[in-house]
């Protein structure tokens, strides 16, 4: 069970990180079709601002979940070079603690902020003018996928892809 729960989640994981890479894409294209229809043809960009500013929460909270289980994530390792093997082992699992903890804490916030959304049936003030809890779902999804991630690593030794019990 453990064996397919990890493989299931790698596989999620990556169409994950694919789909942020996609996004990445449609950011470029939106930016660049606003800049060519502002400056070429005098057409109105006003909802450019809007769609790249949802991608770009998209990319960040969704991808940073993609990053962390993969290991991928930003660390700094200033007492790794000074420990031996059992001591970066207990390092790792106490960081991947608070790090888990942080991370569900980041999903309870981002968990009422979305409801808050949802509930006042807040729209947003761009020419789009959207529901926001559309927008904030990826902030939701993101934060739960990270603290997912997250929880699975501290839970299954086997998923530490930093290579910490290789050093």
């Amino acid at each position: 069970m453990r064996g397919w729960f990890v493989g299931a989640l790698d596989r999620l994981f990556h169409w994950i990180g694919l789909s942020v890479g996609v996004a990445v894409i449609l950011t470029v294209g939106v930016i660049s079709y606003g800049a060519l229809a502002r400056e070429l043809f005098g057409l109105s960009d006003v909802w450019v601002t809007d769609v790249t500013t949802y991608l770009m929460g998209y990319m960040a909270f969704v991808g940073m979940a993609s990053l962390a289980w993969q290991g991928r994530h930003l660390k700094i390792d200033i007492l790794g070079h000074f420990l031996g093997l059992p001591a970066r082992r207990v390092l790792a699992r106490v960081s991947g603690v608070i790090t888990a903890f942080v991370s569900v804490m980041l999903l309870w916030l981002c968990g009422n902020f979305w409801w808050d959304a949802w509930d006042s049936n807040e729209h947003s003030w761009g020419m789009l003018s959207i529901p926001l809890w559309i927008p904030y779902l990826s902030l939701f999804a993101g934060s739960f996928l990270l603290a997912l991630a997250q929880i699975v690593r501290i839970a299954v030794p086997l998923v530490q892809p930093d290579n910490t019990a290789s050093k």
